[in-house]
């Protein structure tokens, strides 16, 4: 099944965002969050055991997650973002440091496309940016093909 198709990994990583965005509101431990949540949607059995990988990664490098977003940031702190945009980076950065069979470029259309779907305004705009950036930190070289586009 194609990864877009209805229930595979983009779907696996919208349900993750939303478990995510939940436990922050909660407080709740986001993999038990998408565990209940699991039953509520349709998956593919490719996207299933995603959004297990996705929330598992998330789980084990919270700290490293937010960390890196910290740094990237620049100025500004993890608890300035909407809960919304906060949900979306903590998850593109644990699938870039942890899910290595991702193209990075999708990782950030993802990330794009959650933004512009859930976040504010202007937040498609900033996701792009701090995911990008990360991506070639965490990814050396892994945007060249895009770079070399745009000469």
């Amino acid at each position: 099944m194609v990864d877009g198709a209805r229930g595979g990994r983009t779907r696996a990583r919208e349900v993750v965002f939303r478990a995510i965005f939940e436990a922050d509101a909660t407080g709740e431990d986001p993999l038990e969050v998408l565990e209940l949540s699991l039953g509520r949607f349709r998956f593919t059995p490719d996207g299933r055991a995603y959004a297990l990988r996705l929330a598992r990664s998330l789980g084990r490098r919270a700290g490293e997650v937010d960390a890196i977003v910290t740094k990237l940031l620049e100025r500004w702190s993890i608890e300035r973002l909407s809960s919304v945009v906060r949900a979306i980076l903590r998850l593109a950065i644990a699938e870039l440091l942890d899910i290595p069979e991702s193209p990075s470029r999708v990782i950030i259309q993802e990330a794009l496309r959650l933004a512009d779907r859930y976040g504010e305004e202007d937040a498609g705009a900033f996701v792009n940016g701090v995911v990008d950036a990360a991506a070639r930190q965490l990814r050396p070289g892994s945007l060249e093909d895009i770079d070399s586009a745009a000469d």
